[in-house]
C-alpha cells in the first residue's frame, strides 16, 4: 500500500501476482534476439553466405522502438489487471470494520426555496439517498435540522431501507434551523458507535444559521459538508405587522404597520394587500436593495371581538414568507376608574364624559370587576406610587393630578424619571383672567386638530394650575401660553403615566363648555392606550397551540380550525381555572381560529420566522471549513470509501495498446 495523495491510497487485491510485472521485459528480449530472414543470393562461393547468416543471428539494438514501447505497456497493463489494484480513501474502514454514518439534513424554512425545477430540500433528499446507497454503511441514522432537531432512530441502525423511506417522505418545515443542537445530537450518537464514524451535513448553509457556528469537531469523525444551494433567489418578505392601538374599541381607527424587506441587490416595487376579515386594501411599496420600508393601512373595526388581519405581497420564488398575520382584539368599551380624592366636581365631570362616549364606561376606583384601562386620580397626594406603577406595568394608563403636598419623589417613583428633572414642589397658582392653553402640534393625539378645521382643542380659560418649569421631564401634549406644561406623558415599560395639569372643576375653567372638549378628551384617552404592538399574541411557526376558558358550556363545542378551515384534533385538560384546549402542532403560518357554535371566540396568528427569509449562503463555516458544492462529491467519496477497482480500466488500456501496436505494424508492413 502506498500514498497517492493525502486522502487516497492504492490497495493491491492480489499482491502475490506482482511478479507478472516482469512480463514487461518480454517484448524487449524478443526485439533483441529476433532473427531476421536472410535474403537469397545465388553465389558459387559459400563463404559469403556464412557471413550473411552470422550477421542475421547476432543480437542487435532494436529498430522498431514504438512497437517495443506499446507492447511493453500492454503487458504492464495486463499484468496490473491481474494484480487488481484498488483506489481507496485513506480514512476508509479496514476489511471487516464497522462504518457508522449520521446524515444531518436541513429541513428549515429556507430549504423550501426553489432553484430551477426543484427546491433545495429536493436536492438534499436525492444526494442523501445516493450517498447511503453507494456507501451501504453498517449502521446509519438521519437527524433533521429544524427548530427542535429529532432523529429517525435513537442511535444508528442497520435498517437503511427504513431510513430511505423516511427520507422520501420528509418535507421542509416553516421553522428556523439552528445548526448547533443538531450537530451536538449527531456527535453524541457517533461517540457511542463502533468503527469508522462519518458525519454528513446536507444544507443550504444559510448565513443566518451557519455564519457564527462555534462547535468542536472530534478528530476521529470524518465530516462531509455538502451545500445544496446554487444561488440566492431574490426575495421580498413581509417581516413585521403591528397594530396601533393594540386593543382598540369599536369605531376607533386602527393603523396597521407592515414592514417589508427586500433580500436582493436591486430595488423592487411590490404591491401589498391587506385582508381584515374580508375588508381589503392594496398599496404599492418601493423597497431599496437589501433594505426595508413600512406601509400603513388604516382600518376601523365595525364590531367587537378578534379581528384577523393578513398583509401579503405578490408571490415570488420563495412564497412562504410573502404574508404576515395578526389578530386585533377589538373591545366594546374601555373602563375608566375614577379616584376622586376629594375632588368631587372633577370626578363628576369625568363621569358625564364617560356617559357621552359610547366606548367608555366609568366606575369608582374602589369598585371591583375587571381591571381598568385608565386610572384617573383627581387629587393625588403621592401615596401608593409603587402600586400605581405596577398598575401601569400591567397595562392600565395612570393619570394623576398632584396636590400641593405631593412629594416630587413620589412622581419620580411613579414615572421612573430623575427627581432633578421634576418640579421641586407642586405649588398651585391662580389667575383671575386665566391662562390659555395650546396643543403640542407634533403629538399624535392632536392629529385630528392639526389642520385647524376643528379649532383649538383646548379653547377656554384656565384659572388654576401647578407651577412647573418648561424643562420638566416627559413629553408634552399641551402647553400653557407661557410654556408651562399642561399635560405631560411619561413613557414607561407598560402603559403611559400622565401628569394632568388642567383644572376640571367648572369653577376654575370654562373648557368643558367648549365644543371641542369632548373630542379633545376622547382623542387623548384613545392615544394614551398602550402603544406596544400585539406581537405577543403571535405564535412561532411550528409551535403547539392552546386556549383556555372558564366557561363550562364550551367544553363540548370548542374546535380549532387551521388556516384552510380544517378542524384539528384537540386535547383537554382541567384545573381550578377552567379548561385548556391544546393542539400539539406543529402549527404552520396562517390564522388558526378557536370556534364555538359557529362563532370565532379567539384566533392564534402563526407567522413565518423572519430569520429564514434571507436566502444568502456561506461558502465556508469556521467549525467545518470549506464546503463542497459539487453534485457528485458525496457519491465519489462513498465510492472511495468502498474502494474503486482499477482492473477493468487496466484491461481496457492493455487492449488499447495492443490495438494501436497492430495498426502501426500493419502500416509498417505496407
Amino acid at each position: 500500500m502506498f500514498d497517492v495523495q493525502s486522502t487516497m491510497t492504492f490497495l493491491l487485491q492480489h499482491p502475490a501476482l506482482i511478479g507478472l510485472l516482469g512480463l514487461a521485459g518480454v517484448p524487449l528480449l524478443v526485439h533483441l534476439i529476433s532473427r531476421a530472414r536472410p535474403p537469397v543470393y545465388r553465389f558459387s562461393n559459400i563463404e559469403f553466405l556464412r557471413r550473411v547468416m552470422r550477421s542475421s543471428a547476432r543480437v542487435r539494438r532494436p529498430r522498431d522502438r514504438w512497437l517495443l514501447i506499446l507492447r511493453t505497456l500492454a503487458l504492464l497493463a495486463l499484468a496490473g489487471a491481474f494484480i487488481a489494484p484498488v483506489v481507496i480513501s485513506k480514512s476508509a474502514a479496514l476489511p471487516g470494520e464497522d462504518v457508522a454514518v449520521v446524515v444531518l439534513i436541513d429541513r428549515s424554512a429556507s430549504m423550501a426555496a426553489r432553484e430551477g425545477a426543484g427546491s433545495r430540500f429536493d436536492v438534499a433528499q436525492a444526494r442523501a439517498a445516493e450517498y447511503l446507497e453507494s456507501l451501504n454503511p453498517t449502521t446509519a441514522n438521519l437527524i433533521w435540522i429544524d427548530a427542535s432537531p429529532d432523529a429517525v432512530f435513537p442511535e444508528p441502525s442497520p435498517n437503511i431501507s427504513f431510513l430511505l423511506e423516511k427520507l422520501d417522505e420528509a418535507r421542509p418545515v416553516p421553522e428556523p434551523g439552528p445548526a448547533s443542537p443538531a450537530i451536538d445530537a449527531a456527535l453524541r450518537q457517533l461517540a457511542a458507535a463502533r468503527g469508522r464514524r462519518e458525519l454528513v451535513i446536507l444544507s443550504d448553509f444559510q448565513q443566518s444559521a451557519w455564519r457564527d457556528l462555534e462547535i468542536q469537531m472530534p478528530p476521529d469523525v470524518n465530516v462531509h459538508a455538502q451545500q445544496v444551494a446554487s444561488s440566492a433567489p431574490a426575495n421580498v418578505a413581509v417581516t413585521g405587522l403591528l397594530a396601533q392601538p393594540s386593543a382598540p374599541v369599536v369605531g376607533q381607527e386602527i393603523t396597521l404597520l407592515a414592514r417589508v424587506r427586500n433580500f436582493s441587490p436591486e430595488a423592487v416595487r411590490a404591491n401589498l394587500t391587506m385582508d381584515a376579515d374580508g375588508a381589503r386594501q392594496t398599496q404599492a411599496a418601493e423597497i431599496p436593495a437589501w433594505g426595508e420600508t413600512e406601509i400603513a393601512f388604516p382600518l376601523r373595526a365595525a364590531g367587537a371581538g378578534p379581528l384577523p388581519v393578513t398583509i401579503a405581497t405578490e408571490a415570488d420564488a420563495f412564497p412562504d414568507d410573502d404574508a404576515r398575520h395578526t389578530v386585533v382584539s377589538v373591545r366594546e368599551s374601555l373602563r375608566l376608574a375614577i379616584d376622586t380624592g376629594g375632588a368631587e366636581p372633577a370626578a363628576e365631570l369625568l363621569g358625564k364624559l364617560a356617559a357621552a362616549l359610547p366606548w367608555l364606561e366609568s366606575t369608582s376606583a374602589e369598585s371591583g370587576g375587571r381591571a381598568p384601562d385608565y386610572r384617573f386620580i383627581a387629587a393625588w397626594d403621592g401615596k401608593n406610587a409603587g402600586e400605581l406603577r405596577s398598575l401601569s406595568a400591567a397595562g392600565a394608563t395612570v393619570i394623576v393630578c398632584p396636590t400641593p403636598g405631593c412629594p416630587p419623589a413620589a412622581l419620580a417613583e411613579l414615572t421612573g424619571s430623575p427627581e432633578n428633572q421634576l418640579p421641586a414642589s407642586f405649588a398651585r397658582e391662580t389667575r383671575a383672567d386665566g391662562w390659555n392653553v395650546l396643543p403640542e402640534e407634533n403629538h399624535p393625539s392632536i392629529a385630528l386638530f392639526r389642520g385647524g378645521d376643528f379649532g383649538n382643542p383646548f379653547a377656554g380659560t384656565f384659572r388654576e394650575r401647578i407651577a412647573m418649569p418648561a424643562a420638566t421631564a416627559g413629553r408634552a401634549i399641551a402647553w400653557y401660553a407661557d410654556r408651562v406644561p399642561a399635560i405631560l406623558e411619561f413613557l414607561t415599560d407598560g402603559a403611559p403615566v400622565v401628569l394632568w395639569n388642567l383644572p376640571l372643576n367648572p369653577a376654575q375653567t370654562d373648557w368643558p363648555m367648549q365644543g371641542n372638549f369632548l373630542p379633545a378628551i376622547a382623542e387623548i384617552l384613545l392615544h394614551l392606550r398602550p402603544r406596544a404592538g400585539n406581537d405577543a399574541m403571535e405564535v412561532p411557526s411550528g409551535s403547539a397551540l392552546s386556549w383556555s376558558s372558564a366557561n363550562p358550556d364550551l367544553a363540548a363545542t370548542i374546535r380549532l380550525d387551521d388556516p384552510d378551515g380544517k378542524p384539528l384534533d384537540l386535547t383537554e385538560s382541567h384545573d381550578a381555572g377552567g379548561t385548556t384546549w391544546s393542539w400539539p402542532g406543529p402549527a404552520r403560518p396562517g390564522i388558526h381560529r378557536w370556534i364555538s357554535s359557529g362563532q370565532t371566540l379567539a384566533a392564534s396568528p402563526v407567522n413565518f420566522p423572519e430569520i429564514e427569509s434571507d436566502l444568502r449562503t456561506v461558502a465556508e463555516v469556521p467549525a467545518i471549513g470549506r464546503i463542497d458544492s459539487g453534485a457528485d462529491t458525496l457519491v465519489r467519496k462513498a465510492a472511495l470509501a468502498n474502494g474503486i477497482p482499477l482492473w477493468p480500466w487496466l484491461a481496457l488500456l492493455a487492449l488499447a495498446f495492443l490495438l494501436t501496436e497492430s495498426i502501426i505494424h500493419l502500416r509498417s508492413a505496407r
